[in-house]
């Protein structure tokens, strides 16, 4: 009987638990590493690499999620929990959580590897390992990345440990890597830009899926494309413009070359008793994005790491659905067929099936949507279209007090013996969506983690488009979606105006010919850009939508709120982003009216281009025709704009991303990006505030000077997990 390419990865290196914290991070254990390893046969050591990032990148969702400000504890929490969500005792080993040598693990087996690695080996004419040693690299730096987000400052190793004394974690030969300067040490001593080279030549490693035992895993989806992993150096560094631009044209290229998909999902509101009832509920197409618990068939994971349904499979990951209330249990099938050989001889096949069932046990309900997160989605603005039956055009609007249904999706409500409680589902949702806020099935084992989906990609390239100042683009990321279908265009278009003698209009004194700039907006297209983004836009291509063939994206935020149509006029631009600067500087304790947010450019004549031209009419009267040329002149964005507008994508990542293990650090990178443009006048103060007010039982922006528990800590700059204690 064969076991799976994933149960190998448990068989072969780094097999059994993590090293606990009683180990030093760089000690190597050589007994997990592939004896006769040979640098032209390296696809198990690749799989034993794969096998311990199962661990680090579970660790890794429940790390930035238990500290940011969209989940709380429970009176069912744990002490190593609790002191990692209420920033107590955060020591490395206090949690089998807090293991900062789990990653140096994935690290060192890279380092190993690539020192072993041909990449000169040829088959065919064909270098036929460098496919995988750039995934190898690409796999480190995305290592490397987690761990500075998570600490700081770590030692930056690419030579293979083998002793325990190099005193490398103290003193490592290239020094620490930081969020300032990690894109460069990966790229001079990382080997980044030969795997980006590799990768985009060559192609990704294209190996047999993995069986998890529930199904087929495909293994393209393990697979971590260098566009995404240097779109996300980039934005994490945000040392300038040249940064956010870098950072959007790695997204925009991944989005246009690499996906046919395209951002579909949006809410829908109906009447709860016909059409004269002012009650409404709503469902959304957002729920079926994570419903089915194969992910290979949810369309919308980019890379992801498997899950084995039992043992015999590989490592089932099941500690995230734990930690948020369900029990995880798992069975195994046997099937035996007898069949008939080319010999003629009968003979038996056993085949292996399994499954990973889960329950509802508010005991082991160890963390809760927060108080923040809840009011968050309840403030948000829904909207309902009344379409004209005839015209299908929008007769009516209405606002229903549904807030944004994601957050009823995410976490909804079960019937336990201790009440009614929200259980965070976003890991394992049923069959059936919930009615209202109630669920409805039972929930389902997801058997992956995904690392990167298609709307967090679209919100990563929405955050780096407005700090490279294309707020309005940004927005409508978030509001309309962008396409080549629907987004707006200039035209040249000329206007004709003419001048009579007298007020009897016989006479032509002159005609005057304007040919100037034009807009063409399209029906409930991205109408918060205008002429002012398009002409700075200009020629960059980051912001060229033309060749998204087939790729018609609805606005992100469409899919908990509805659909925003041309007729609505409380969720744009001109009102959201100007209230959001009004309420941003109540924040910091300034009252402020609320701002005009210009767009429509000055339009000025081009006197070079100005001519005048003797012409007559039929009677043989002659007139000056005069031909004018008008330019414009953009307006720049203010830089409150921009502040404000990240907010709402910090919203929206809230909203759309909650409890997928990116919260903490997205606002920890946003809060860099607002310090160094000077948004703040008390730097870290918006994480802070964010994170400080989750318990509280207040809308966003409610009181907007309150803070509570935390608030001096992140002020003070105290975001990471210390390091390790030095041993003796």
């Amino acid at each position: 009987m064969k076991k799976s390419i994933l149960s190998l990865i448990l068989a072969l290196v780094g097999f059994g638990a993590l090293t606990t914290s009683c180990e030093d991070m760089l000690t190597p254990d050589i007994d997990r590493y592939a004896e006769n390893f040979s640098g032209r046969d390296t696809v198990n050591f690749y799989f034993g690499i794969l096998r311990n990032l199962q661990g680090v990148v579970e660790q890794n969702v429940l790390l930035g999620e238990l500290r940011g400000d969209l989940v709380s504890a429970t009176e069912y929490t744990n002490d190593s929990i609790n002191n990692i969500i209420n920033f107590r005792d955060h020591s490395d080993g206090s949690s089998e959580l807090l293991n900062r040598a789990a990653y140096y693990k994935v690290i060192n087996q890279c380092n190993f590897y690539l020192d072993k690695v041909d990449s000169m080996a040829l088959r065919n004419n064909n270098y036929y390992m460098r496919r995988e040693l750039a995934q190898v690299q690409l796999v480190r730096a995305w290592t490397y990345l987690q761990l500075v987000q998570q600490y700081g400052s770590v030692p930056f190793i690419t030579a293979p440990v083998s002793s325990a004394s190099t005193g490398w974690e103290q003193n490592p030969p290239l020094g620490f890597a930081t969020p300032d300067n990690l894109l460069n040490l990966l790229e001079q001593h990382g080997g980044l830009k030969q795997a980006y080279a590799y990768s985009n030549g060559l192609g990704y490693i294209n190996y047999p899926n993995f069986k998890t035992g529930a199904g087929d895993f495909a293994q393209a989806l393990t697979v971590f494309n260098g566009d995404l992993v240097y779109g996300d150096l980039y934005l994490l560094r945000g040392a300038d413009k040249s940064d956010y631009e870098k950072a959007a044209t790695h997204f925009h290229r991944y989005l246009d070359r690499n996906t046919r998909l395209a951002v579909s999902a949006y809410a829908r509101a109906y009447r709860r008793d016909g059409d004269r009832s002012d009650l409404f509920d709503a469902t959304s197409g957002w729920y079926s994005l994570y419903e089915n618990k194969n992910i290979i068939s949810q369309g919308r994971v980019f890379t992801s790491i498997p899950s084995a349904a039992n043992s015999f499979f590989g490592k089932v990951l099941s500690r995230i659905p734990q930690i948020y209330g369900f029990d995880a249990s798992s069975t195994t099938s046997r099937d035996t067929k007898e069949s008939t050989g080319s010999d003629g001889k009968k003979k038996e096949e056993t085949s292996s099936q399994g499954e990973v069932s889960l329950s509802v046990n508010y005991r082991n309900r160890q963390v809760q949507p927060s108080n923040s997160y809840l009011k968050l989605n309840e403030s948000q603005v829904f909207v309902y279209n009344e379409f004209d039956d005839n015209s299908r055009r929008v007769k009516d609007v209405k606002y229903p007090a549904l807030g944004d249904i994601r957050g009823n999706q995410s976490a909804p409500i079960y019937m336990t013996e201790a009440g009614q409680l929200r259980f965070i589902q976003k890991f394992n949702m049923p069959s059936n969506s919930p009615n209202g806020a109630y669920a409805t099935s039972r929930p389902q084992f997801s058997y992956g983690i995904p690392v990167y989906t298609l709307r967090r990609i679209y919100l990563k390239y929405a955050e780096a488009i407005n700090r490279a100042g294309y707020p309005r683009m940004a927005f409508d990321v978030l509001r309309s979606g962008l396409s080549p279908e629907n987004n707006p265009r200039l035209v040249e278009r000329t206007f004709v105006d003419t001048v009579y003698t007298d007020d009897t209009k016989k006479d032509i004194s002159r005609i005057i010919s304007l040919t100037r700039p034009w807009i063409i907006r399209q029906i409930n297209g991205p109408n918060s850009i205008g002429e002012s983004t398009i002409i700075r836009a200009g020629e960059k291509e980051y912001l060229d939508f033309s060749t998204f063939t087939n790729k018609t994206n609805v606005g992100i935020h469409s899919a908990g709120c509805g659909f925003f149509t041309d007729a609505d006029t409380v969720w744009v631009y001109k009102n959201v982003v100007a209230q959001r600067i009004v309420d941003e500087a109540a924040r910091q304790g300034v009252a402020m009216e609320k701002p005009e947010l210009l767009e429509t450019p000055k339009l000025e004549f081009d006197d070079t281009k100005t001519r005048v031209e003797k012409e007559a009419t039929e009677s043989g009267d002659e007139y000056d025709h005069v031909y004018v040329t008008g330019k414009l002149t953009p307006y720049e964005p203010t830089q409150a704009e921009i502040a404000a507008v990240e907010t709402l994508i910090a919203d929206e990542m809230a909203l759309d991303n909650a409890f997928e293990g990116h919260r903490y650090f997205d606002l920890m990178r946003i809060q860099r990006h607002r310090n160094k443009a000077g948004d703040e006048k008390v730097n870290n103060s918006w994480m802070a505030w964010l994170i400080s007010r989750r318990d509280l039982d207040l809308k966003p922006y409610e009181q907007p000077t309150k803070t509570g528990n935390f608030y001096d800590r992140f002020v003070s700059g105290n975001w990471y997990l210390p390091a390790p204690k030095a041993r003796n």
